[in-house]
């Protein structure tokens, strides 16, 4: 239990009680000090592994001695709360991270310590090994679905609100290790918007991809039965736009194959193949890509959605440019 004030630090005078700034505290009568408590600095850290295990110390000391925690200590003077964050890791756990960010702040008052602040961040584990300091009996890593009691609360707090943060980013990653195994962990999905559309487009290419009969096939149910040669052509305009579109999320040029489109809208117009069936199959082409994404359920955060909609928006545009250079064949104007 927290030790209380007896005498005055400064003139050894016994301490009072007095009700000061609508609080009681303790007040020193012959030296007119007064007391102020404030909340101690604490730094914990959340590590989470590739198998999304939370890395957890058993404690050797009281308070809670023997119960497990996030690696967790006091900030000292002349440090910053993320580097006694960093350097609490390394002392308990015996790893080296990276601050991320911060998933909580608590204030807490405590038997043992008194008032506290807790602020608990996210470390990206960049040594491999872990291994118990001094003032742990054990360190290692727990499934997040199966973890012991926590001895702080707080502790508790912070990892219901880190599992809630990322839950979602965690089904993306699940859905996606077919066409991207090179995302593993959170930590590879960029938080710029920028790299982020870079991804989110890498992967719809992807999508096409791997599952380019899927695609045929939808285009297939949903275009009415023309004849051979009719149908042949409209299937090559939606399986050549397919092609260009996939190297356009990939970031290539697709200037010259544009050309293409147009030799095709000749193609078209020598068959005698209606202008609206063609519009109807290029619109069903452009379609077939958002419902695949939709379908296979890899966005699920407002960022990626509004991320993947900017995305669908350029590929209607896109699609708008392979119709303008169709009809420029169709009508002979090349």
């Amino acid at each position: 239990m927290k030790k209380k004030r007896i005498f005055c630090s400064y003139c050894g005078a016994p301490i009072t009680v007095k009700f000061i700034d609508e609080k009681y505290r303790d007040h020193c009568d012959n030296c007119n000090t007064t007391f102020y408590e404030n909340p101690l600095p604490v730094a914990s850290c959340i590590v989470i592994n590739d198998k999304r295990e939370v890395l957890l110390v058993q404690r050797k000391n009281d308070p809670y001695k023997n119960m497990w925690c996030l690696p967790i200590g006091f900030a000292e003077t002349g440090e910053s709360i993320e580097q006694a964050a960093l350097r609490e890791l390394k002392e308990e756990a015996g790893v080296t991270g990276e601050i991320v960010c911060i998933i909580d702040v608590d204030t807490v008052s405590n038997y043992f310590y008194g008032d506290l602040a807790i602020i608990t961040f996210e470390v990206k584990q960049l040594s491999p090994t872990i291994k118990a300091g001094d003032d742990a009996l054990d360190a290692k890593f727990f499934p997040l679905s199966n973890y012991p009691p926590l001895a702080w609360e707080s502790n508790e707090k912070a990892l219901h609100k880190f599992i809630e943060i990322y839950k979602d980013v965690w089904a993306m990653i699940d859905s996606l290790k077919v066409i991207q195994p090179a995302i593993t962990t959170h930590h590879d999905i960029p938080r710029e918007k920028s790299k982020q559309y870079e991804l989110i487009a890498s992967i719809i290419a992807s999508l096409i991809e791997s599952d380019i009969e899927l695609f045929n096939l939808q285009w297939d149910s949903q275009v009415p039965k023309y004849n051979a040669s009719h149908y042949t052509l409209l299937l090559s305009i939606h399986q050549k736009a397919l092609e260009t579109i996939t190297l356009w999320l990939h970031g290539n040029r697709v200037w010259k194959n544009f050309r293409e489109f147009s030799a095709l809208g000749m193609q078209l117009k020598k068959e005698g193949v209606l202008l609206k069936d063609i519009l109807s199959a290029i619109a069903i082409s452009r379609k077939s890509i958002w419902m695949q994404v939709i379908e296979k359920n890899i966005l699920h955060s407002p960022l990626e959605i509004y991320t993947a909609l900017e995305i669908n928006n350029r590929i209607i545009l896109f699609y708008d440019k392979i119709t303008y250079f169709i009809m420029k064949g169709y009508e002979h104007l090349i």
